[in-house]
């Protein structure tokens, strides 16, 4: 008799617990015959040679024996001698772009402003030995001059293994922050006005009391004016290093220059920095100029007008008659303000001034003019000293600066060299292309080193146009801002021809040749990418692909993996080498020095490799030992072949149609490519794509993420019609080619296209034109900035955003506390509002909104609300529509300290990654972006995108 299957699984689970093993009567593989070999650690630790015992474990296991250690000697001896010095360690590591974010640790302590000095103090800090760093003193250069005191601060970190860090982490490794205090002294009686100039510094706080913007690129333009009482005054500056800035090379060190200087108050005008074109052949290459004013005096001030100096004053004032040689003779010189708005400034406010300037009879050798204003509120009229310039005075065919308006209503300028009739005397009944030449980070277009860059190729039969970008920087790295001033550059020439009355060869506005370096050789990739069918060749040297690339963001805070991809998300526009297709047909000449140690040659390289995988050749000349910049470095031997060729074509013939690809990571900025322009994406968080390819009588087009696009059919020549097909719709479109131009397709929704031939703008709630893009968008604004201010406390919040526009772009904002001052406003509005009384946006069903009761409400993409309640909520920054592709960019804070923490994340520096919207937190200002509680995008219909964070 056959004995139950139970009672044998009952015996066998008494052995296995009687001898400990394991009951398994399935057979089940667990493991248990790889956990019962013998572990390898014992036989791979055999494999390396025994540690040899050090000085150090001698020490450890005999502490009283006396040992020498010439190796540790050393090394503490130094790190003595440094710290007898002053230095100190870094908290952790930090960039610029980061900082605007917060992500202070010390702030979770309460901030360094709290903090009193203790030399057995410590702090944790991830780079130096046992993870913490301490206070140490520090003694800076004091530079003493009449009415003024400056200081230079350099800051290195010995005790820090630089060189290891460097070899695992590369340049991230380079970049953090520290903590600085000082003092100002005022040895008065009475209260002073000062001007204070914070060069490579970001944030600074003085007796407790926080500034943030500072004169990080040290442009000296926009300074912090100060109305101090006699006596000492505490400055806690925050340093921060940034590679892009203060290099990757030799000791990572950080540089700061403090400068104050004594103020009389009132009005002043910077003569150094006034603006005027050069004076071509005895004519003014343009009548637009512009001098920055600064008001130092506590009372608001309104300016009258700017008119030509009158010879009677200019006797008072230099005690002697005039001489007709000085060109100052009465109506030679007329002078006349541009704007007819009342142009006030508050207390404290730096803002440019634009005029124009009218020659009656001859070129002078310098001229002078005067500002009127007058004090807000006050019937006394005064007048500013007399600023007086001397023009430089070239010929026509020298490169030359001439004057024009950013489409923000600022003045700019370019320097010009027209082609050379003499050596284009062939060509001359042609319009040639403009050459463009970006300029590196850092230089001004009006410097020798730009001005002269492509003077040993005097026969380049092209209009070479070296822009500025409005500052050495270029604005926003040839982005936004600073690309809006070349395009306003090249629209500007033909009212140069007129003013210089030039009578050679026309400008093609519609064909550019593209070079650059450094900074400008990225600046090229940018411009190809965007204007494909503008761009003839492009010639990027030494220049970076991106700035995300340039140095990787990996030593940020910690940050949530879907907030990570939003803040790199909304750096797509600038992420070229996801932008290659766009190259596609455009020919492009990368040259790379291979002992570049500022820009590596990978740059390059990699950019050369990632062409050739879209299966169009480029050419790529790296040059043996060569560095960042030589003399010549635009004009070799490659280079000069390249030009010539590139600008012997007489159309754009290169770039073949019959077959393309377009990516667009927003339509805001991208231009078109054989005819077809998109318009608006179906979701802002990803990019979008086109191929199109054609036979003889059909086009076809296939898109990836496209909402709407126009078509302008003559774009395409050879047919007079043809049949369009779009993601393989059962529907074809006739398009005849004599009849249709810019034919709009969008998508209905049902997922149909459909073809329209409206040119009408779109509606409110359709996000369009300018409006399109990311938090920098408020970038593209057309007139000067408006900055309204609601409610206590946020005057000093909106003369901050006021000063890092002027300081950092060059722009002009007013700042008004009646919203009526901006209801006939063109450009950007920006609203600075502490507490719940926010306006309601003119869109009625705006998907975001603040209530005093409930706190900010959001609502998501499926129509739920969430709400993210004041207590836990401190502040918040997001853009809104106003007619005319206008926008509104909304600075919250449910609190004043909230306020200042959305105030950081206005388009200031570039590499900062803002989205659409951002609901702050109070963990910001220690976590950085994992502080925050809610970003993302805004899509075309002005709703809540899918992929952005709401926690």
């Amino acid at each position: 008799m056959a004995v139950a299957r139970s009672r044998i699984l009952d015996l066998m689970k008494v052995q296995c617990r009687i001898f400990s093993t394991t009951f398994n009567p399935e057979g089940i593989r667990t493991g248990n015959k790889v956990l019962r070999q013998r572990l390898r650690g014992p036989a791979l630790a055999a494999y390396y040679p025994r540690r040899v015992v050090t000085f150090k474990d001698l020490k450890n296991a005999y502490p009283n024996l006396e040992t020498w250690d010439d190796d540790e000697e050393d090394r503490l001896e130094h790190i003595q001698i440094m710290k007898s010095r002053g230095k100190g360690a870094p908290t952790k590591k930090r960039t610029a772009a980061e900082a605007t974010w917060g992500a202070d640790p010390l702030e979770y302590q309460g901030g360094f402003r709290v903090l009193e000095y203790d030399d057995q103090a410590r702090f944790r800090s991830s780079l130096t030995n046992n993870g913490s760093v301490g206070w140490s003193l520090q003694e800076a250069v004091r530079i003493q001059v009449p009415e003024s005191s400056k200081v230079a601060l350099e800051i290195s970190f010995p005790e820090v293994d630089w060189a290891f860090l460097t070899s695992i982490y590369g340049w991230a490794a380079l970049q953090y922050q520290a903590w600085a205090r000082g003092t100002i002294t005022l040895d008065t009686h009475i209260r002073q006005t000062v001007t204070l100039h914070t060069e490579n510094v970001l944030e600074f706080w003085i007796d407790n009391k926080s500034y943030f913007g500072g004169d990080v690129y040290s442009y000296r333009r926009a300074p912090l004016v100060l109305y101090l009482d006699p006596g000492t005054h505490r400055v806690d500056v925050r340093l921060v290093r940034d590679v892009r800035i203060m290099g990757g090379k030799g000791e990572p060190t950080v540089k700061i220059g403090l400068e104050a200087q004594n103020s009389r108050g009132g009005l002043v005008a910077l003569d150094e920095k006034v603006l005027v074109s050069d004076l071509v052949d005895g004519r003014l290459a343009s009548p637009l100029a512009s001098v920055p004013v600064r008001n130092e005096g506590q009372t608001s001030i309104c300016i009258s007008s700017v008119r030509s100096s009158d010879v009677r004053i200019l006797q008072q004032l230099y005690a002697g008659p005039m001489k007709s040689t000085d060109g100052l003779v009465e109506n030679t010189v007329s002078i006349a303000m541009i704007d007819t708005v009342p142009f006030i400034l508050i207390a404290g406010q730096s803002r440019p001034l634009a005029f124009m300037i009218s020659l009656r009879d001859r070129a002078p050798s310098s001229f002078s003019f005067v500002i009127d204003y007058s004090f807000v509120n006050s019937q006394v009229h005064l007048s500013t000293h007399i600023v007086r310039y001397q023009p430089r005075h070239l010929s026509l065919s020298d490169p030359h600066k001439f004057s024009y308006l950013h489409p923000s209503g600022i003045v700019s300028y370019s320097i010009l060299r027209p082609p050379s009739p003499e050596k284009c005397i062939k060509r001359s009944n042609e319009a040639f292309p403009v050459m463009l030449g970006l300029h590196g980070a850092g230089l001004e277009a009006d410097s020798d080193l730009v001005r002269h860059t492509l003077d040993l190729v005097p026969d380049l039969c092209a209009w070479v146009l070296f822009p500025t970008g409005v500052t050495p920087w270029s604005g926003d790295d040839w982005h936004n801002w600073g690309f809006a001033d070349v395009e306003a550059a090249i629209v500007a020439i033909p009212v140069w021809m007129n003013n210089v009355r030039w009578s050679g060869a026309h400008a093609d506005a519609q064909r550019w040749l593209v070079v650059g370096h450094s900074n400008g050789g990225q600046g090229t990739w940018f411009i190809a990418t965007h204007r494909p069918q503008k761009v003839i060749a492009a010639a990027p040297v030494s220049g970076y692909l991106s700035i995300s690339t340039y140095v990787p963001y990996q030593f940020w805070q910690e940050v949530d993996p879907r907030l990570n991809s939003i803040l790199h998300t909304a750096m797509n526009d600038y992420r070229h080498e996801l932008l290659a297709r766009n190259l596609v047909g455009i020919p492009v000449l990368q040259q790379h020095g291979s002992a570049d140690d500022n820009v590596p040659a990978y740059h390059s390289r990699h950019m050369s490799q990632l062409m050739f995988l879209t299966g169009w050749p480029s050419e790529y000349n790296e040059l043996p030992n060569e560095g960042h910049w030589f003399e010549g470095v635009m004009t070799t031997p490659a280079l000069r072949k390249f030009y010539h060729h590139a600008l012997a074509i007489s159309s754009n013939t290169s770039q073949s149609c019959h077959e393309f690809s377009l990516v667009v990571a927003h339509a805001g900025s991208m231009g078109a490519k054989c005819g077809l322009v998109v318009e608006q994406l179906e979701s802002p968080d990803q990019y979008g794509k086109v191929d199109a390819g054609s036979n003889a009588t059909v086009w076809f087009v296939e898109t990836s993420n496209i909402h709407r696009f126009r078509f302008n059919p003559t774009s395409c020549p050879g047919r007079d019609s043809f049949v369009l097909l779009v993601d393989g719709g059962l529907e074809p479109f006739q398009i005849n080619c004599k009849e249709n131009n810019n034919i709009t397709f969008s998508r209905s929704a049902e997922g149909l296209w459909k073809q329209s031939y409206a040119s009408s703008p779109l509606e409110l709630d359709e996000r369009s034109g300018r409006q399109l893009g990311y938090l920098d968008a408020i970038l593209n604004t057309h007139g000067r900035f408006c900055i309204v201010t609601h409610g206590h406390g946020t005057l000093s919040i909106a003369l901050q955003i006021a000063r890092n526009l002027f300081q950092y772009f060059g722009a002009d904002a007013e700042i008004a506390d009646d919203p009526s001052t901006c209801s006939s406003h063109q450009g950007t509005i920006i609203r600075v509002v502490v507490g719940w009384l926010l306006p309601p946006s003119v869109l009625r069903r705006y998907p975001i909104t603040v209530e005093a009761s409930r706190g900010v409400l959001i609502r998501d993409v499926h129509g739920r609300e969430r709400v993210y309640q004041a207590h836990s909520t401190v502040a918040a920054i997001f853009v809104r529509p106003l007619e005319s592709e206008a926008l509104e960019l909304i600075v919250w804070g449910s609190e004043v300290a909230g306020l200042q923490q959305s105030a950081r994340l206005v388009p200031m520096l570039t590499g900062v990654g803002q989205p659409d919207f951002i609901i702050l937190g109070k963990g910001c200002s220690w976590k950085g972006v994992n502080g925050v509680k809610a970003m993302g995008f805004l899509d075309r219909a002005w709703d809540v995108s899918r992929a952005s964070f709401l926690e």
